[in-house]
């Protein structure tokens, strides 16, 4: 709940909100709050965010301390109490008896939980240092999916703070479900560019400066080749347009499953809400332009 008590959109219960959820199994399973807030309006969105939600909170792609670590460490600096209480829910399941926020950390912990806290609060300004300092602990695949786990944390905190989702008194377990991926009713929309992209800064000799400075930078992680990329994903890939990109090319390259998840999501969004693009850009400029990111 927010503030004042209320929630700001209805609360499912949670065998009206399974039934929802596109293709879903007859047994249910128990959803987290902002899932049973969300599934009303957006269930193809809803069902793609459970699976990238039991992505990060299961596997072994990232040990299952270290993802609980970190995840309590992005809460706390985002203020959602609602996911601190489900990192230390997820800690309890892999079967420790420590406290997870008096934890002894190692070395390495303790530079994750650091960076944690950094992207959360500042991300544009992560230095080369801070990163080399993760490479000598985690691997090149380990710290993609780091910077994926925190990336989802800042998203789905924001979920579920601006819904007012507090969480019941027993955080449910990941929903381990694949479910149902209807075709889309209809073509996306094709992006409507400014003839000069330039021309919405407000400060234009400042904001070209800053992409060419950041285009000259060397980038904190090796950037694979397309070829490498493009193995990652398999052949026929339908997003292999996407190793185009410097950023697509690390995420496909060192963590494939977790951006097709991340795109997957991304892609239901558009399907179900068929926001104009216009708007849809403007609003993506406010939120780069806020966190100094020149992409």
């Amino acid at each position: 709940m927010n503030a004042i008590g209320i929630r700001r959109i209805p609360l499912l219960s949670n065998d009206d909100a399974w039934q929802r959820l596109p293709g879903a199994p007859e047994l249910s399973q128990q959803l987290p709050m902002w899932a049973r807030m969300f599934v009303g309006p957006l269930p193809l969105t809803t069902a793609r965010a459970l699976e990238l939600d039991a992505m990060h909170r299961s596997g072994d792609r990232l040990d299952g301390r270290l993802r609980a670590l970190v995840r309590w460490a992005a809460a706390d600096a985002n203020g959602c109490n609602a996911s601190k209480k489900q990192a230390i829910a997820d800690f309890r399941r892999t079967g420790s008896t420590e406290e997870l926020t008096t934890l002894a950390m190692t070395p390495g912990e303790q530079s994750a939980v650091a960076f944690a806290r950094r992207l959360m609060a500042e991300a544009y300004a992560i230095t080369d240092d801070e990163m080399k300092l993760l490479a000598e602990f985690f691997t090149e695949e380990q710290v993609v999916g780091l910077v994926a786990l925190l990336a989802h944390a800042s998203y789905q905190d924001r979920i579920i703070l601006a819904l007012g989702a507090a969480e019941d008194e027993v955080t449910p377990p990941p929903v381990t479900v694949r479910f149902a991926r209807p075709k889309p009713t209809a073509a996306p929309p094709t992006p409507i560019l400014p003839a000069d992209p330039t021309a919405i800064t407000t400060d234009r000799e400042r904001f070209q400066t800053g992409i060419d400075s950041q285009k000259t930078r060397p980038g904190h992680i090796r950037i694979p080749s397309h070829g490498e990329a493009l193995r990652r994903m398999g052949d026929g890939h339908p997003m292999a347009w996407q190793v185009g990109l410097a950023w697509s090319r690390v995420c496909y390259g060192f963590q494939p499953e977790l951006t097709d998840a991340w795109f997957a999501c991304t892609g239901a969004f558009r399907q179900e809400t068929d926001l104009d693009m216009v708007f849809q850009n403007a609003v993506f400029w406010v939120i780069t332009e806020s966190l100094q990111c020149f992409y």
